[in-house]
């Protein structure tokens, strides 16, 4: 019986130092850029654009083959807003986003992983009436590149760039008979620390 014991408590040690290896965390900062959210003509184009935006990236991921892992991924934008109609430019306030993406990675090699990714992104709502009257969310599809070199005993070091895709409109740009959504493209590059898998 402590013969039994004892190995079943040796295999869950294991086991739980076994999942502790292979579970991958990291956090990063950088910025994000996007293309327009709500485009128009009145005359000449009318657009509505989000100024470039820090933003906090954070994850987890987990092996599920010896190249492949899976995981998802936490980040969140805050910046400002702004209108452009010919070389007149107006503030908009401020759009503050967070996005949730479940994501799988492989190897490319030399350090280098490819990353891609199916979620959602939350617009929260702004101050006032406008185009962000209201909160609103919406699929996201996005992908990129992970750069690692080892810098500390249990940390790496990591450079991500990545590109995100998503249809965008709100209840209060339908109210004011805008049926359709416009696409929207963002590309963000970042650097922090992820606990080092090695």
């Amino acid at each position: 019986m402590r013969k039994t014991l004892f190995v079943i408590g040796w295999l869950a040690v294991a086991g739980t130092q076994r999942l502790a290896a292979q579970t991958d965390y990291y956090l990063r900062a950088g910025a994000t850029a996007w293309s327009t959210l709500v485009g128009d003509f009145i005359a000449q184009d009318v657009r509505a654009k989000a100024a470039v935006a820090p933003t906090l990236v954070a994850g987890l991921g987990h092996s599920i083959a010896t190249r492949y892992r899976a995981g998802v991924e936490l980040a969140a934008e805050s910046g400002g807003l702004h209108s452009e109609y010919d070389d007149v430019r107006g503030d908009l306030g401020s759009l503050r986003t967070a996005s949730l993406l479940g994501v799988v990675d492989g190897v490319v090699g030399g350090g280098v992983r490819w990353q891609a990714g199916l979620g959602f992104i939350h617009y929260f709502a702004g101050d006032g009436a406008g185009l962000l009257a209201s909160a609103t969310t919406r699929l996201l599809v996005g992908g990129g590149l992970d750069f690692r070199r080892p810098l500390l005993a249990a940390f790496d070091l990591t450079v991500a760039a990545r590109y995100d895709f998503h249809r965008f409109t709100t209840p209060a740009l339908q109210a004011h008979g805008y049926s359709g959504a416009q696409g929207v493209q963002r590309v963000s590059l970042s650097i922090g620390l992820a606990r080092g898998s090695r």
